[in-house]
């Protein structure tokens, strides 16, 4: 047959190349995985040509923030992050991973998978080794989950660690910075993440500093306390001299409207001392998180098995009750956040029939005290449910994406399967359009240019991650890129309606396969972990 100098070749689109440089037109060849040649016109030989004229072409985009980490051992296609755009996933936030695995946590593994899974998630390596041997839809690397480490060295105990425990704890940092982990991430509204202090995740995120990472944070607190809490995050970094992400920015709660502004002051006033602080951040005005998660940290002590255990008690329930409504500075929860009306059930297993119901809905159809609902549901779960909260402003979303030091980041994870487009609940539109959202209201609203639109889902957080050869559309980087029009780019999902399609994005890239034609996925898997 005759030579063929190239797999692909991308024809007569317009290269956003993800640095910020202003747009030029050009062809782009794929050989082996890599960006071969970008040049105004190539006419070698090429296994294939798709047909970019009128289209962007930019590199595929870099999720800041993604869950995968928790459900990638068990082979899904990554088609919701793929049919976004998303080449690259930055996992294991909010100090929550699947390894190490904590005491008792193999419990709630499906049983016919629990013996594999429970081997590959003891430790880093394992984790590690598990996951290079899978097929992969798109990219993937991770962050340590200080929540894991926490947790299997202390349990669910809020004591301190003894000097012993903290050698421990750094120990298995270390393991996973010698695996190639990114850095580490908290998540400090989360048990068993929640329990450490200041000074003890200092000393953590300094044996990441001796890898030259970073640290990402979901912070103590979004809602009256999330200046303070955005400063103690700017602290652990700077006193352990690494750069620091302030995970899925936002301000909670109408009292806190335009606080957004001090927040971002203080980001730039960190940058300015010589602290590299980012953030990322998704384009929606509703938060999800585990439901157990409303309920104050002091109640999880102990793990969660035995909280749901005790929400049988009437007595006890009480207390949770009182301690949400009346100490709200000691620990802000969504239930009162968002209010019942506005705490809607994404996921619940072993009660489908409340998916895409209000709490407020269900009280009503059940006849019952909405926090007996929000009490019988977690039982009725054994604790595993998760929530959706409308508790944020548009005017402080609007402020934050148009930031220059903000990144995107869906806060979700793979689907392990492909619902029915027009499926009523069970996600969160995140988890579908995230990316292509976030590019349509920069669009719209006039916010950023395309070339720092992009830039802030390409080069930004590939420079932030570390992970090299990402990022940019350049000669020699991997060839991950999205193909797209720009005037057309739409998302369709909602609140009750996740899975909705997206419209504008025609190709996605991974490795120089096509894993997107037409915006549907393919179902080719030729990712990596990075």
């Amino acid at each position: 047959g005759i030579f063929v100098m190239y797999d692909i070749i991308i024809q007569g689109g317009t290269v956003v190349d993800g640095s910020g440089a202003l747009r030029y037109r050009a062809d782009v060849a794929l050989k082996d995985g890599k960006i071969a040649k970008i040049a105004p016109s190539i006419q070698e030989e090429a296994g294939r040509i798709i047909d970019a004229a009128g289209k962007i072409v930019s590199p595929g985009f870099i999720d800041y923030h993604s869950h995968s980490d928790n459900g990638i051992l068990m082979g899904p296609d990554s088609y919701n992050y793929l049919e976004q755009g998303v080449t690259t996933e930055i996992a294991g936030q909010c100090g929550t991973a699947p390894a190490p695995m904590m005491e008792g946590e193999a419990d709630r593994l499906p049983p016919e998978h629990r013996e594999r899974l429970e081997k590959a998630c003891d430790n880093f390596h394992s984790f590690m080794e598990a996951v290079s041997q899978m097929e992969l839809g798109n990219n993937i690397a991770f962050y340590i989950g200080q929540g894991n480490v926490r947790g299997r060295v202390m349990g669910y105990s809020d004591a301190q660690p003894t000097p012993e425990q903290l050698e421990e704890m750094k120990a298995w940092v270390r393991q996973a910075m010698e695996c190639g982990y990114l850095g580490m991430t908290t998540g400090l509204v989360y048990a068993p993440s929640v329990y450490a202090g200041e000074q003890e995740l200092v000393e953590l995120a300094k044996v990441v500093g001796e890898y030259g990472r970073s640290y990402a944070s979901h912070i103590r607190g979004e809602a009256d306390n999330v200046v303070e809490s955005v400063e103690e995050a700017i602290n652990i970094g700077e006193k352990a001299g690494i750069p620091v992400i302030i995970s899925h920015l936002k301000v909670i709660g109408k009292q806190n409207e335009g606080l957004s502004e001090k927040v971002l002051q203080v980001i730039e006033d960190a940058n300015k001392r010589g602290v590299k602080v980012r953030a990322d951040q998704y384009p929606y005005l509703a938060g999800s998180a585990p439901f157990i998660s409303c309920i104050p940290p002091k109640f999880h002590v102990g793990g969660e098995d035995k909280l749901v255990e005790n929400l049988k008690d009437p007595t006890f329930r009480q207390k949770v009750t009182d301690s949400i409504q009346n100490e709200y500075a000691e620990f802000a929860s969504n239930l009162i956040d968002a209010g019942f009306e506005g705490t809607l059930m994404a996921g619940c297993a072993k009660t489908p029939q409340y998916v895409g119901k209000t709490i407020a809905q269900i009280a009503q159809e059940e006849n019952k005290d909405p926090w007996d609902v929000c009490y019988d549901l977690l039982i009725a779960n054994d604790g595993q449910a998760q929530g959706i909260y409308f508790n944020q402003n548009e005017s402080d979303m609007m402020r934050i994406i148009a930031h220059p030091y903000v990144m995107g980041g869906s806060d979700w994870s793979n689907y392990p399967s492909h619902p029915d487009r027009d499926h009523v609940g069970g996600g969160h539109p995140r988890g579908t359009s995230t990316f292509i959202t976030r590019l349509a209201l920069l669009r719209d609203h006039g916010l950023l240019t395309l070339e720092d639109a992009i830039h802030s889902i390409t080069g930004l957080p590939a420079e932030m991650s570390g992970i090299p050869e990402i990022g940019l559309v350049k000669e020699g980087y991997r060839a991950d890129l999205c193909v797209f029009d720009y005037a057309a780019l739409k998302a369709d999902s909602d609140y009750l309606h996740p899975f909705r399609k997206n419209h504008g994005l025609d190709y996605v890239l991974v490795g120089g396969k096509a894993a997107v034609e037409n915006g549907e996925c393919t179902g080719v898997k030729n990712g990596s972990v990075l």
